[in-house]
């Protein structure tokens, strides 16, 4: 008969690995570190869309429990974001070496909610006097509603943007839909007093001199390159919704575009 004995000092023990799930670790946990990982290799690149809940939970072959569970980590770190009636996006690391906040952007989704930002309403919205925006969004009159605001990373200013609207729309979002801070936008917060959904935005950028106004709001100085994004939203019917005018400086902002092949 054998007898085992007790390992010495200098001996070579090996042991047996315990896996996570040997140790009882929830399975959810497990696929948010999956999905974690496939994120910061690029797999779910900035910006895009990531697979519906039904796609994730055939890829892993769990339960849809655990795919909304493991979604949820993700979602509370800040990784992803969720659009309503979309789906959900990678936010990832919204800023590049040099401290800029980065926006992906390849469809409207992704316009309409700025992952991390906050916003702050630097002027309400009031009815002005203005003919050749009153032009662009085709109304019958020469008044618009028009506010002003700015947008933050980490508390520091990066853009300005002027919303232009009609002024019955306007009044609703002044007494209403437009939060003085906040990671949410001007068109989102309209959405839901449309009769159509908004499916679309033309948009012209455009490099400009840093007017002394928008300078000092934006932090930079009169005279500096900036940005000038433009973009006139249209609803379901091709109505024109909204317009707007962003000042963006771009020592603290970086717009970033992935083209793909069509069918690719």
């Amino acid at each position: 008969m054998r007898v085992r004995r007790e390992p010495r000092k200098g001996d070579l023990v090996l042991t047996k690995k315990v896996t996570s799930t040997q140790r009882g670790a929830p399975g959810y946990r497990e696929l948010a570190e999956k999905l974690r990982a496939d994120i910061e290799n690029g797999v779910y690149t900035v910006g895009r869309k990531m697979p519906t809940e039904n796609v994730l939970q055939s890829m892993h072959n769990v339960s849809r429990h655990t795919v909304r569970e493991a979604l949820q980590i993700l979602l509370t770190d800040g990784l992803i974001y969720k659009v309503q009636g979309s789906g959900t996006y990678v936010s990832g690391r919204q800023h590049d070496a040099r401290g800029r906040y980065v926006r992906s952007i390849g469809s409207l989704d992704e316009i309409i909610v700025w992952p991390d930002t906050q916003t702050e309403v630097i002027e309400p919205f009031t009815v002005v006097v203005e003919p050749s925006i009153a032009a662009r969004l085709e109304l019958p009159y020469i008044e618009v509603s028009k506010a002003t605001v700015r947008r933050t990373y980490d508390g520091v200013p990066f853009v300005l943007t002027r919303h232009y609207v009609d002024p019955e729309l306007g009044a609703k979002l002044a007494d209403h839909g437009l939060p003085a801070v906040g990671e949410g936008t001007v068109i989102g917060a309209a959405e839901k007093y449309l009769t159509k959904p908004v499916m679309g935005a033309r948009q012209e950028i455009t490099a400009m001199i840093a007017p002394e106004h928008e300078a000092k709001l934006i932090g930079c100085h009169a005279g500096d390159a900036i940005l000038l994004i433009e973009r006139l939203y249209y609803d379901a019917d091709g109505k024109f919704v909204e317009f707007t005018s962003s000042h963006f400086n771009p020592r603290r902002y970086a717009y970033r575009m992935d083209l793909r092949r069509r069918g690719g």
